[in-house]
This record gives structure tokens, sequence and C-alpha cells, in this order.
């Protein structure tokens, strides 16, 4: 398997852990309500425990980033700015239809992830309007820092096309 497949697996089994009806640890239902013997220092303490993975993102991201990332030979330049959970991304590329540099706008999400973190597109419309761009295909994004490998950066849009993804923090 090659890293274009690994990703899109990996992105699919993740984007599909809402279909099961996963639900935060501190969630309280009939079936994972503390039982009425424990104590009450148990209780209060279990219920400030959350897991990250399934449930929202303590900190959210505020910043904006400069990317860059290809498909089928195609540059894309993007700049990212998340205002906390969400956020925006304009992204220049040529199209090989028109033959023109195109630019579009993107709505941005920020989904939590036990292994770093993904940020997903919708919406791509031509820059500065709401019209919806009739070939681009949304981008998705996974960012890791692991502690003892390489950092991940890499893009897989909706049409299964992976990339490797470069950074530059904008200030």
């Amino acid at each position: 398997m090659n890293i274009r497949q690994i990703a899109w697996i990996w992105i699919l089994v993740v984007s599909s852990i809402g279909l099961f009806g996963i639900e935060s640890a501190n969630a309280k239902s009939a079936k994972t309500e503390a039982p009425k013997t424990a104590s009450s220092t148990d209780v209060a303490q279990s219920s400030q425990v959350t897991i990250a993975q399934v449930s929202d993102l303590v900190t959210p991201i505020y910043g904006s980033w400069k990317l860059r990332y290809s498909g089928h030979g195609i540059v894309y330049e993007s700049i990212l700015k998340m205002n906390g959970y969400s956020g925006t991304m304009r992204t220049r590329f040529r199209n090989t239809d028109s033959f023109q540099t195109e630019a579009v706008d993107q709505t941005m999400y920020l989904k939590p992830d036990p292994d770093g973190l993904l940020i997903w597109g919708y919406n791509p419309v031509y820059a500065g309007t709401h019209t919806k761009h009739p070939i681009y295909s949304p981008d998705n994004f996974f960012f890791s820092i692991p502690p003892d490998k390489p950092p991940i950066f890499l893009t897989c849009d909706d049409r299964k096309q992976c990339s490797p993804v470069s950074i530059e923090p904008i200030r």
C-alpha cells in the first residue's frame, strides 16, 4: 500500500467514527452513568475526565498558514486562516480545463483526532463569491507532530487525491 492509500483509508476510518454513535466519555446515559454505590468523590473525578479522540477539542486553533501541495502535477497554494474550531482557506491553482490560474474559497472545520489534527474543507466556491466551483474537490488535512517520529503533514481531497503538505506560519 502506498502513502496515498494509507492516508485515505485512515481518513475514512476516522470520519466514520461518528456513524457508530461513539459518545464522549463524560456523556451520561442509562448505560454509562456511574453506579449509585460509588462515592461522590469518585463520581466527581470521573465526570471531569474526557477522552480527547471522541470529545470536542480542548484548545481551538488561531492563526494563519501558507500551505503548498500538489495533485497530478498541479501545485496548489493556500492560505489557511483558523479562528477557533472553524476558518477559511483560499487556494490558487492552474485549472487544466481552462488553462487559467483560479482561486477557490472553502470553509474549514477542525475535528479531533488522537494522533493529531484534522481540518476538513467544505463548499469550495469561486474566490469572493458564493458560486460553487464545478471541478474543485474539498481539501482535508491531517497534521501530526509525534514525539519520536518526523512530523506528518498531508492532504487528501474528496476525490482521494493525496499529497504531502509544506507549511509555513504567517505572522
